[in-house]
């Protein structure tokens, strides 16, 4: 796999996650609430498994550890879960 595709399935799957974020804080039933941050999770996951498989687990494990903490400088179009 080259630079290009690597790149644009992290941003796809960062795009993804932070739209079921948004969902998650803009739910009126906690389920649905659940529902959205379930997949959110989700996409951290599978980002952070193809962080492992092309850079490592170090890498991997710094990426999620951005993320969840919200360091947006760090890791631009995440965003910490919903309060």
């Amino acid at each position: 796999m080259t630079a290009a595709p690597y790149q644009r399935l992290l941003t796809d799957l960062e795009t993804d996650r932070t739209r079921q974020l948004e969902s998650a804080r803009l739910a009126k039933h906690p389920e649905t609430q659940v529902v959205a941050s379930s997949m959110a999770s989700a996409f951290l996951h599978a980002a952070a498994m193809a962080i492992r498989e092309f850079e490592g687990p170090a890498a991997a494990q710094a990426y999620a550890e951005r993320a969840v903490g919200g360091d947006e400088r760090s890791a631009p179009g995440i965003s910490p879960p919903p309060a």
